[in-house]
């Protein structure tokens, strides 16, 4: 069954999930070892980190050494075929700091240095984890995978006009919501993530900066309404819309 197949419009919620939850252990099974399985910490505030400096590194709320050189090796081993591929990659994350605080998620004080690092491939200067990085990560992942049209933007808004708007959105396209409040959407607020299903009112997403089962703001799915009391869904973008653009062939 191919993967559109499994997470299109006719699988109900519980089928969609029960297939799509068992699809990143299948992608990263081999990538950590079993020390890095710890349960994550639960119950924690997240994005409380100080102002972070430019470039990249110091200042009082700076990860450790070991941290750095780990979230540098979970991105170095991040799949190059599509954003769903490094999002299902990110998500299946199950690594955690000596506080048991996980990489692909927001940390109580110190600001994880895999979610900075999505803010390479924007003009973003980011304040820890406390600056939304939905449409960080989404261009860090479509860079990743080589496919052009990223916005370089840390703004969910910077999606609105992008290429290839569609009414038949396929598992792996982009979904940009917008606030509800007419002022924080002229601002560009909302959000950014990655379709992989739909029901009449609701849409399954996959993405940066969404609330997982912990109440922290992670790489995960969710289901978010399509009219919704501080979202509403703005548009669909394909994905093949932003692809690498094939190589000249050589005279």
């Amino acid at each position: 069954m191919t993967l559109e197949k499994s997470l299109g419009r006719s699988v109900g919620r519980r089928a969609v999930l029960a297939a799509g939850l068992a699809m990143p252990a299948l992608i990263v099974r081999s990538v950590f070892d079993s020390t890095a399985a710890a349960k994550p910490i639960e119950n924690y505030r997240d994005f409380e980190s100080n102002v972070l400096p430019f470039p990249l590194f110091g200042g009082t709320q700076a990860p450790e050494e070991t941290e750095t050189t780990i979230a540098e090796r979970i991105l170095s081993r991040s799949p190059r075929t599509s954003p769903l591929g490094v999002m299902l990659y990110l998500e299946a994350v199950k690594r955690v700091n000596k506080d048991r605080e996980a990489y692909n998620g927001g940390w109580k004080t110190r600001w994880n240095p895999v979610i900075v690092s999505f803010f390479q491939e924007t003009s973003t200067k980011p304040e820890g984890d406390t600056t939304s990085w939905c449409a960080a990560s989404l261009n860090w992942a479509l860079a990743r995978a080589g496919y052009r049209g990223g916005t370089k933007s840390a703004s969910s808004g910077s999606f609105r006009a992008a290429p290839g708007r569609t009414h038949r959105p396929r598992p792996g396209d982009i979904v940009v919501f917008g606030q509800t409040d007419p002022e924080a959407f002229k601002a560009g607020r909302g959000h950014v993530c990655l379709f992989l299903a739909q029901c009449h009112d609701a849409v399954l997403v996959l993405g940066g900066n969404q609330t997982n089962r912990f109440g922290h703001h992670s790489v995960c799915r969710k289901w978010l309404a399509k009219d919704g009391e501080e979202l509403k869904l703005h548009s669909y973008h394909s994905i093949h819309a932003f692809r690498q653009a094939a190589p000249p062939a050589k005279a």
